[in-house]
């Protein structure tokens, strides 16, 4: 008969969100006491990871929200003059496009 498979990993995400602040050395002394078996080291590695992934969202949205506050333009803008400067190869052709643009909003 063979044995369920467990994810430690995720056993340790599950103990950690319902016991924050725990030692890495009690949440593996707790999981052995389940029956799964794992260092305490291990318990750092999973919990370093956690801290990652989580600490990249943060970056990300406070990188936005800073930006948008400095120059006073949303989001939504900024990704359309990134697509403008992709379209047009570069700033200099970005720069005549929106000349040109600008000319014939003149003219209507």
């Amino acid at each position: 008969m063979a044995k369920k498979q467990v994810n430690k990993s995720q056993t340790v995400r599950d103990y950690i969100k319902a016991h924050p602040g725990t030692a890495n050395k009690e949440v593996a002394e707790a999981l052995t006491k389940q029956g799964i078996i794992i260092s305490a080291n291990h318990v750092s590695n999973i919990k370093s990871k956690m801290a990652i992934s989580k600490g990249k969202r943060k970056r990300r949205g406070k990188a936005a929200k800073a930006m948008s506050s400095k120059t006073g333009v949303d989001i939504h803008e900024i990704k359309v003059a990134f697509m403008l400067l992709k379209q047009c190869g570069g700033i200099e052709s970005a720069k005549k496009a929106l000349d040109a643009a600008r000319e014939i909003q003149k003219v209507l």
